[in-house]
């Protein structure tokens, strides 16, 4: 089983994808990809510190992957996190290699009613496997706690 799960905010995603890789006897890999392109216009500024930043996405992709496995110390969750550029591309083929693929789901700020994003329709689309997607709550779409 794979859960994408950019860190922190998809912790529900992970939980979810942990009980089901318990249920289904199956391992866990948790997988986070950071597209630097993304961003650039924020990033350019910062190109010599991008493997420091890095870093943090893998710092808190681990702190998620540690939070899984207490919760459930039966289960073997690996962890992964990613440079790429093409989020959709990684999760594509991760699918190619999973039984399920649970997904944490946004979308972007602005948008009115029910949309998928990028990564998420391509994944819909193209995954070989099938997909489970875990909405975020509202508050979260607004940057609320």
């Amino acid at each position: 089983m794979v859960a994408a799960a950019p860190p922190p905010h998809d912790l529900d995603c992970a939980r979810y994808g942990g009980r089901e890789a318990e249920l289904r006897t199956a391992s866990l890999r948790l997988l986070h990809v950071w597209n630097v392109l993304r961003s650039v216009g924020s990033v350019v500024t910062m190109l010599d510190d991008i493997e420091d930043i890095a870093g943090e996405h893998e710092r808190s992709l681990t702190a998620v992957a540690e939070q899984v496995r207490h919760e459930f110390p039966d289960l073997n969750v690996e962890s992964d996190a990613a440079k790429s550029m093409s989020v959709s591309a990684v999760l594509v083929e991760a699918s190619r290699h999973a039984d399920l693929l649970v997904m944490g789901g946004r979308r972007s700020a602005g948008f009115i009613g029910r949309t998928l994003g990028r990564a998420t329709h391509s994944l819909v689309h193209h995954a070989e496997c099938p997909v489970l997607l875990i909405p975020r709550n509202d508050t979260e779409h607004r940057g609320e706690s």
